[in-house]
């Protein structure tokens, strides 16, 4: 995905394994063994991640749970999910 689209469902790619561990969420990438973890706003963000709901659904989501700009929140989202999907972390269905 190129640009933020908030019509775009994210999906976790393929089977990532991920456990919560203190607040935080540790994933493993499978293809490189590489360990990525999240901070407690990255935590949420992935555990939104179901394949259902819209990039704009957890936007408002996440606005609703903490006190953030719109306008920064939709930037940093726009680097959160840009950074998962060079990751592997995450692919997009319609």
């Amino acid at each position: 995905m190129k640009t933020y689209d908030p019509d775009a469902v994210p999906v976790k790619a393929g089977r990532i394994p991920s456990q919560e561990v203190d607040g935080e969420i540790f994933a493993i990438t499978p293809e490189d063994g590489v360990l990525h973890n999240f901070n407690e706003v990255g935590s949420s963000i992935w555990l939104l991640i179901d394949g259902k709901r819209s990039l704009g659904e957890i936007e408002r989501s996440v606005l609703a749970e903490y006190d953030v700009e719109p306008n920064q929140l939709r930037n940093d989202l726009k680097t959160f999910f840009k950074v998962l999907g060079e990751k592997g972390l995450v692919e997009y269905k319609r």
